[in-house]
């Protein structure tokens, strides 16, 4: 039997919005700027929820001590400023949110993206208007998953009980910040996770879809 919850949690890239393809366009941009070679699809698919500095970091050969890391992480996001609007939603997603909402469930978005990204994001899909909160790094003086203080200032915000929460996400961070704060947890297996990394991670559950979550409630 499907344990219930009352309040959903979710991670935003690979999980809610599909960037890679956004992501992509950026690096490659990025990359020929700098007389690099251009990556994959799959390049970026396999790194983007590991965040910009991944990105960074496995395309350029550097790590984030090396002298110019900061400067083209910096550049990518500026990249990034042009086409992040153009991201959309995973299959089923918006009805599902849409349900959560009409079934007066809480629901929020925790993500290790930039603010400044992730509130226009969020004001386009208007998520702003259903959502109980919206957590980035900012809020929480710079912490990321799977440090748990962007998920636990999350649940701060409603009286609904840890027991009776869950955050989905498709990456280990996302696994781990859930575990560090106590809440059940879904791996998104249609995110950015590589088959066998899933293998690895011990999640509460799997789903394959977003509307398989529909069970949950």
């Amino acid at each position: 039997m499907q344990k219930k919850y009352k309040c959903f949690l979710f991670d935003l890239d690979g999980t809610l919005l599909d960037t890679a393809p956004e992501f992509l366009n950026c690096l490659n941009e990025l990359l020929k700027k700098n007389k690099k070679k251009s990556v994959s699809y799959d390049f970026v698919r396999n790194r983007v929820s590991d965040g910009v500095g991944r990105l960074i970091q496995d395309s350029f050969n550097i790590d984030e001590n090396h002298s110019e890391f900061e400067g083209l992480r910096n550049n990518l996001l500026a990249e990034y400023q042009k086409n992040y609007l153009l991201s959309k939603t995973f299959p089923g997603v918006d009805e599902f949110l849409y349900k959560l909402s009409k079934n007066k469930i809480d629901w929020m978005i925790v993500t290790n993206k930039p603010k400044r990204f992730s509130e226009e994001i969020c004001q386009k899909f208007e998520w702003h208007k259903y959502a109980n909160a919206m957590v980035s790094p900012e809020d929480v003086n710079g912490k990321r998953k799977p440090d748990p203080a962007s998920l636990d200032a999350a649940l701060a915000k409603t009286s609904i009980k840890k027991e009776q929460s869950i955050y989905v996400g498709d990456n280990w961070r996302d696994i781990e910040a859930a575990n560090n704060s106590g809440i059940d947890s879904a791996l998104a297996l249609y995110g950015y996770i590589d088959k066998k990394d899933a293998s690895l991670l011990k999640p509460t559950s799997k789903i394959n879809q977003i509307k398989d979550l529909i069970s949950y409630i």
